[in-house]
């Protein structure tokens, strides 16, 4: 059952460097999951940027990217000095995973023929306008937790671990460094097998660290 599947997920703390995760295996399942994944008007506004297990300066990178944005939020020159000098964060996994995604912004300049036509007839669509597309984030990024939710769970029955990261910098300005991410970022994906899950140090935080209650979430109108 999806249900069992998906309840094997944790964030992982440490990945192992050391595991073999072909690349053919991870096309595989990026095409299942685009195969299944829903897109409002079939535009899937987003690009999926895959870092492999040879790109390490890109990882490094990004990894200082979210150590930077943690740093802006909370006021500090540099959190990896002053918050992170005997424990790395949470967020240190996209150092050490296997795969990385970065899932982008992305402008449709190629529409297909059935978008040709309603443009044609006078729609009018944010996701082929350059000057409109950042009114598309908050979709693109709803696609994007579409997408990497079924990933996941492809993910998991190949024994194969995920985590997500939302640290770090929206602002399109802040990723000069990494040449291929020209628009603005909306999720970030560690891919690899477990070494260290976060739960297994969480220690007595464990019990105090929980989500709200169901009843607080989600509400059966009367």
């Amino acid at each position: 059952m999806i249900f069992n599947t998906l309840q094997n997920r944790k964030y992982v703390k440490e990945y192992d460097q050391n595991a073999d995760i072909s690349e053919s295996l991870i096309y595989d399942l990026l095409l299942k999951t685009w195969k299944v994944t829903p897109s409002k008007n079939n535009f899937m506004p987003y690009t999926i940027h895959v870092v492999g297990p040879t790109d390490q300066k890109y990882k490094d990178l990004v990894y200082r990217n979210a150590a930077s944005n943690e740093g802006t939020n909370d006021g500090l020159s540099d959190p990896l000095k002053i918050r992170y000098s005997s424990n790395l964060p949470n967020y240190s996994n996209i150092l050490n995973c296997s795969y990385l995604l970065i899932f982008t912004m992305r402008l449709e300049d190629n529409p297909n023929p059935y978008q040709k036509m309603l443009i044609d007839r006078g729609h009018k669509y944010e996701a082929v306008d350059e000057n409109k597309l950042d009114d598309m984030y908050p979709t693109a990024s709803f696609e994007a937790g579409l997408f990497c939710d079924a990933f996941s769970a492809m993910c998991l029955e190949n024994n194969i671990d995920v985590s997500y990261t939302g640290c770090f910098h929206r602002n399109i300005d802040k990723w000069k460094n990494i040449p291929f991410v020209k628009r603005k970022p909306i999720m970030l994906m560690t891919i690899g097998k477990a070494k260290v899950y976060l739960d297994d140090i969480k220690n007595d935080t464990e019990e105090k660290d929980l989500r709200p209650d169901f009843d607080r979430i989600v509400n059966f109108v009367q």
